[in-house]
């Protein structure tokens, strides 16, 4: 697997960050700004939103709308609408489904923002917690409870997880550990992961992924059928997200894993001055943003 590397300069260090896979918005102190995934600055490179919230975290996900099998009587397909952000954010097919609209969304001083393709707010809700992407859906997650986010300003029933520990979203469902014991909730049944230490989790490439030590646990998303230990040189880490179906996670380096085309694991020395802060996948695109640092690197695997 090949990878590259690309160094930008950012005008101020980054506090949240998120991308719908064509575009990616960087919330720092001054305000929004929007990027290419590849790092090319969009609109102009100017500052698109002067007054958003204060942002602790973005999440986004591309617009969706059904299309017409391509034989008589098969089953619809989905089609991924990349930056449709010009008709209403948060469009939904009924009021408790996926959402159908690209929608932007962000999470600061106990409310939840719907935003639009600037950065500038649209409506909110009250929620203490986090936004977090998946599988063409967004989720608030708080201390022991998550809400999908359905219309603009509205949230789902809530969900309780108690004693949170970490969570992973795909779609309407959300996967999630407690601090409590050691088992794996919210897939088709419940997994023991025995009792070890747990980094980040996400899903990729039909399976959920989790990071302890030594390697990777794997969890099939569609029978909950635990795997083998994937060999990682780090863990438990901080990060593990998901570009196009290749698994890229770590720390102060990063690995790469391409599970469908069979890629061996690589790692990826990274000669960051400041260990990351934040990691997101941007398409094909992993952005890595150094902890107090006005840049990011920019990781581009090539199954």
């Amino acid at each position: 697997m090949d990878v590259a590397v690309t160094r930008i300069e950012l005008p101020h260090p980054v506090r949240a960050a998120a991308s719908d896979g064509s575009t990616v918005w960087c919330a720092a102190d001054d305000g929004v700004r929007v990027y290419a995934p590849s790092g090319r600055p969009l609109e102009g490179g100017t500052l698109l939103s002067r007054e958003p919230p204060a942002l602790r975290s973005l999440a986004a996900v591309p617009g969706t709308v059904p299309a017409t099998g391509a034989v008589p009587g098969t089953l619809a397909e989905t089609v991924v609408v990349p930056r449709s952000f010009a008709g209403s954010p948060g469009q939904t097919m009924h009021r408790d489904g996926p959402l159908s609209g690209g929608t932007l969304a962000g999470a600061a001083r106990e409310r939840v923002h719907w935003l639009d393709a600037s950065g500038g707010p649209v409506a909110a809700a009250p929620f203490e917690g986090r936004v977090v992407a998946g599988g063409g859906a967004i989720w608030a997650v708080g201390d022991g409870v998550a809400r999908r986010l359905t219309g603009p300003g509205e949230l789902g029933e809530p969900l309780e997880l108690p004693a949170l520990d970490a969570c992973a979203v795909e779609g309407e469902r959300l996967w999630w550990t407690s601090k409590r014991d050691d088992v794996l909730r919210g897939g088709p049944q419940q997994v023991d992961l025995g009792r070890r230490r747990r980094g980040a989790m996400t899903v990729c490439a039909g399976s959920l992924w989790i990071s302890v030590a030594g390697g990777l646990l794997r969890v099939s998303a569609w029978s909950g059928e635990p795997g083998r230990l994937v060999r990682a040189p780090e863990g438990p880490v901080p990060f593990l997200v998901c570009a196009n179906g290749v698994l890229a996670g770590g720390g102060r380096d990063l690995f790469v894993l391409a599970p469908a085309a069979g890629a061996a694991l690589r790692v990826v020395r990274l000669g960051l001055d400041a260990p990351p802060a934040l990691m997101i996948a941007a398409g094909r695109h992993v952005w890595v943003f150094p902890e107090g640092r006005p840049g990011a690197l920019i990781v581009t695997p090539a199954p």
